[in-house]
């Protein structure tokens, strides 16, 4: 916030100046200049804290968000972790969203757990492409979740 305090009283100061050169040197200025900086007024400084205000919420709760994907997916199933971060934010963030969030290779190790995990109650990697290609889990490779894929996940 204080970034932008200091933003909109650089931008303030610099349409004072403006004015009074405008005002003390008319034909250094165009008329387009000479109109933009008389109509310029304390509403459109509003408006352009209000709109600084809203994306920086939005970054900030994007980071939010991005740091509690983090943590979810390090410990959750891929499935689990959208679900939960769907939950707690009132989202709709699907496999891609996920992936954006969290980053590929974050999303290959849940993948990977998973895959350990479905191997370990006797579910072959066929199954698991089938399973996958079903959910429509984004495959790490490719269109389709194929046996290879998943055999090399599940080690």
């Amino acid at each position: 916030m204080g970034e932008t305090c200091e933003f909109i009283d650089a931008a303030r100061e610099a349409i004072d100046q403006l004015k009074r050169l405008a005002h003390d040197f008319p034909r250094l200025s165009s008329e387009p200049v000479r109109v933009a900086i008389e109509t310029w007024n304390e509403e459109m400084f509003r408006k352009g804290e209000l709109i600084w205000l809203e994306r920086e919420r939005a970054r900030l709760e994007r980071s939010v968000l991005e740091n509690r994907a983090v943590e979810l997916i390090g410990i959750n199933l891929v499935d689990d972790a959208i679900d939960l971060l769907n939950q707690e934010f009132s989202k709709d963030v699907d496999y891609y969203g996920l992936i954006d969030l969290v980053g590929k290779d974050r999303y290959i190790a849940a993948l990977r757990r998973e895959a350990i995990e479905l191997k370990m109650n006797f579910v072959s990697p066929e199954q698991t492409a089938d399973l996958w290609n079903g959910q429509k889990k984004p495959p790490v490779g490719g269109e389709h979740w194929h046996t290879t894929g998943v055999s090399v996940l599940m080690g």
